[in-house]
């Protein structure tokens, strides 16, 4: 097992509050994630927003490193993927309702990993103006009103205005002693695929899970973090075939995300449900479930996609 796992987090926490009546869609996620690369590249940007591939500015620029992540092209380790995942991931938690007043509280998380923990400032800036500017169908105006670190995924929700406390340099979530066996609730939808398919409720693996896990935690080192996973993958391939499906209850669910970029309503669906692995075989895979409660897993994880929670089961 990997005697550490060296990716520094921050997870702060976003109180917003309505400036009129308005709607929020049902998948805010992706309103969020797109209002926040917005308002970023115009806060950030000195190049007038040019496209950020073949700018001068590109490898020292806090956008592209934050929200267009791109391969080193002098990398020697996982040059194969043409993909990064970016540092982030944003987490609306409240409220369930998508009509909303002036009273009521629109909460958003955001989770902050590796180098990208720094520029948490920029970020929560570029927050404020993105609700500013307004989202959802209505481009309902959001005032924000707090910002406070917190500790963990599951922090009780607090809704009273708190310090503008958002300075954070980012640190690694305490491991605790593994739990041979585990319950996952998942509370967003997770959109795995496997062999070029989306996994459904038929077709889920937990192997499928483990090592989608150990992927993205393993670039989010690399290409984030302050030094490279070192860890014996092929046996930790081995032990997630190990890994014994308890019980499962998990279902389809589907939702949708407007492109701004692509001028489109696109399908984003996903498993809901619960899980229980027995992880006895698996024990140096337990530090990769932990750490998913953070940082999500599969895809769109930056919207908010695939997060869970875990328990212990006796």
């Amino acid at each position: 097992m990997p005697s550490a796992i060296p990716l520094p987090l921050s997870r702060h926490r976003l109180v917003f509050a309505p400036e009129a009546p308005m709607r929020l869609p049902r998948f805010s996620g992706s309103a969020w994630r797109g209002g926040l690369g917005w308002a970023l590249k115009r806060l950030v940007c000195v190049m007038r927003l040019r496209p950020c591939e073949g700018c001068p500015l590109e490898r020292s620029c806090i956008y592209p490193s934050v929200f267009a992540a791109r391969p080193d092209e002098d990398a020697a380790k996982m040059r194969l993927y043409e993909r990064v995942p970016n540092p982030f991931v944003l987490d609306p938690i409240h409220p369930p309702r998508t009509t909303v007043g002036p009273e009521d509280r629109v909460v958003l998380d955001l989770v902050l990993v590796g180098r990208a923990c720094r520029q948490i400032a920029y970020l929560v800036r570029a927050l404020d103006q993105a609700g500013e500017a307004g989202i959802g169908p209505d481009r309902g105006s959001l005032r924000l009103l707090s910002v406070r670190e917190v500790a963990e995924p599951w922090a009780p929700l607090e809704l009273e205005p708190a310090e503008q406390a958002i300075v954070a340099e980012g640190r690694v979530p305490a491991l605790p002693a593994p739990w041979p066996r585990v319950e996952l609730h998942f509370t967003t939808p997770l959109r795995l695929q496997h062999e070029g398919r989306l996994v459904g409720p038929h077709l889920f693996r937990p192997s499928c899970l483990a090592t989608n896990l150990l992927r993205r935690v393993s670039m989010l080192c690399h290409h984030h973090g302050e030094a490279d996973l070192e860890a014996d993958f092929l046996a930790l391939k081995a032990q997630a075939g190990r890994i014994r499906l308890l019980d499962a209850q998990l279902e389809w669910t589907e939702q949708l995300r407007r492109s701004a970029r692509q001028r489109a309503v696109l399908a984003m669906g996903g498993l809901v449900g619960r899980l229980v692995l027995d992880l006895e075989e698996a024990p140096d895979l337990w530090p990769f479930f932990w750490l998913g409660q953070f940082v999500h897993a599969g895809k769109g994880t930056t919207m908010g996609m695939g997060g869970y929670r875990l328990r212990p089961v006796g």
